[in-house]
């Protein structure tokens, strides 16, 4: 490889992770929320039983990194340079006259099209995956014409059980045979929609290519607040959200201001609780003697927000409801590690131990919260050095001595 590309290639993989890490680290940590990946021989075989399944189990093990922006960042900085090096590795042995100086600015099209698709929440990583892994076969497929054919016919089968939609780039490499290539891939399609409880539709798109609900994410309003409270960054979020749209936001800026000492308690309560007159919520509401709380569910974000903000002010019913309402949010119907994370602490703080229990067995086999999975799991079973932790013995104390009014 020239100088000049090498030095292009390297600038690519910095500005891939300035935009991320930089510009949009709520994005990449948003990735890692609606999955939960367990390290077990189950979990596995429920992926690779689906088309498209090992690319799935490989996008989850990697997207499960993204708990960490900078990790996130660096991981998508390498999936961009490496779908890069493929597609010139591939461009050269296609189109052997073409010059450098063409031939490389066509390699950087697929790289650029994965970063605009890692820009849609509700596109997965899935399908970048997906896509890495047919490249790579078929960057390993003879050179010869027949026995490319007969490699191309055996491996779409396979490719397409293992990658998903993504293999039909495999019959680009026997052009003069696409009717047969192609004839082929639609067998795999229709047979798979006979094999698997899914519609043909969902079949051809992809399984877990793409989500729907969109909006159910949330937006970028959302997802930027969201990190900055799982962070605690108090005076940022009153700084960056002046004006906000989202009631999950607009929430949270209240309680920023009480975090930063800007107003009281009371005051906190005064401004969250409205009179029961006011109609133009169409959130869940909370009854509490005449007056209502209003909590707004509108997206997996604002979901994790209302969890997070009410854990912060000693309300664990209100915060279970949230998480569980969270995943529920979850497109793929998939679990989250960070909503089991908060239904162990709310049913450690309600004495609901058994439970607990159940959550952190399945957190146990995580990667990112099996130390704190297994660091809860003394509390769980000798609930009295609930002492060790002021947090959750204050939030327990505050429960148990005031009325419950907002268990629903």
């Amino acid at each position: 490889m020239a100088y000049w590309q090498q030095l292009l290639l390297t600038l690519l993989a910095v500005v891939v992770f300035c935009f991320w890490y930089f510009l949009y680290p709520h994005v990449v940590v948003m990735r890692e929320i609606p999955q939960l990946f367990l390290w077990n021989s189950d979990y596995l075989m429920e992926r690779l039983v689906l088309p498209g399944g090992l690319a799935q189990y490989l996008s989850e093990l990697i997207v499960q990194f993204f708990l960490n922006p900078i990790t996130g960042a660096c991981v998508y900085a390498v999936l961009f340079v490496v779908t890069q090096w493929l597609t010139v590795r591939l461009l050269r042995r296609s189109f052997p006259v073409m010059k450098e100086m063409y031939l490389f600015p066509l390699s950087l099209i697929p790289s650029l099209a994965l970063w605009r698709i890692a820009m849609i929440p509700y596109i997965p990583l899935t399908p970048t995956i997906a896509i890495l892994m047919v490249l790579a076969v078929m960057n390993l497929l003879p050179e010869r014409k027949k026995p490319r054919l007969v490699s191309v016919c055996l491996l779409i089968p396979v490719l397409y059980w293992l990658a998903g939609p993504a293999a039909i780039l495999l019959i680009l490499c026997c052009l003069r045979w696409i009717p047969l290539t192609a004839t082929l891939f639609a067998a795999c399609l229709i047979g798979s929609a006979w094999l698997t409880p899914y519609p043909l539709r969902t079949i051809a798109t992809g399984i877990d290519y793409s989500w729907k609900g969109e909006k159910d994410m949330g937006t970028y309003e959302e997802m930027e607040c969201d990190m900055l409270i799982r962070m605690k960054k108090w005076d940022t979020i009153l700084r960056q959200f002046r004006h906000p749209v989202s009631p999950a936001v607009r929430s949270a800026t209240l309680l920023a201001t009480y975090h930063s000492g800007q107003v009281g308690q009371q005051e906190l309560l005064q401004k969250m609780i409205v009179p029961s007159s006011i109609q133009q919520y169409e959130p869940t509401v909370f009854n509490m003697g005449g007056l209502f709380l209003i909590i707004n569910f509108g997206s997996l974000s604002s979901a994790f927000m209302v969890s997070d903000m009410a854990l912060l002010m000693n309300l664990p019913n209100i915060s279970q409801r949230a998480a569980f309402e969270a995943m529920e949010f979850i497109p793929n119907y998939n679990k989250s590690g960070r909503a089991l994370k908060r239904l162990t602490e709310t049913c450690i703080i309600t004495r609901q131990y058994k439970l607990a229990q159940k959550y952190l067995s399945i957190l146990e086999q995580t990667t990112f919260y099996r130390d704190w999975a297994r660091q809860m799991r003394p509390l769980t079973e000798h609930p009295e050095l609930i002492k060790n932790y002021p947090f959750y013995q204050k939030a327990q104390e505050a429960y148990t001595d005031t009325d419950d009014l907002f268990f629903i």
